[in-house]
């Protein structure tokens, strides 16, 4: 998934990484706009649990920024807004 992501210096907003991710591979942009379409609670929980994973992992702290992204009702909208779904 890290691959996805642009280089830290191409973008560093949360969002626009996602929405890079998103339009590069449109297998993660359907599992994204299936994220964004759960109800609160389960997105929150699985979006906690993976980002908990990651952390373990280290994984790149701004990956961990974007995915934390979508625990956040502030930002399942303008994520929605950003893939018009």
């Amino acid at each position: 998934m890290t691959s996805l992501f642009p280089s830290p210096g191409a973008d560093s907003d949360p969002a626009n990484m996602l929405l890079l991710a998103a339009k590069a591979d449109p297998a993660f942009g359907d599992e994204l706009r299936n994220i964004l379409r759960l109800p609160g609670i389960q997105r929150r929980a699985m979006i906690n649990s993976a980002l908990e994973a990651m952390r373990i992992q280290r994984a790149d702290p701004l990956l961990v920024q974007a995915v934390a992204l979508l625990a956040h009702d502030a930002g399942v909208v303008k994520m929605r807004e950003l893939l018009r779904t």
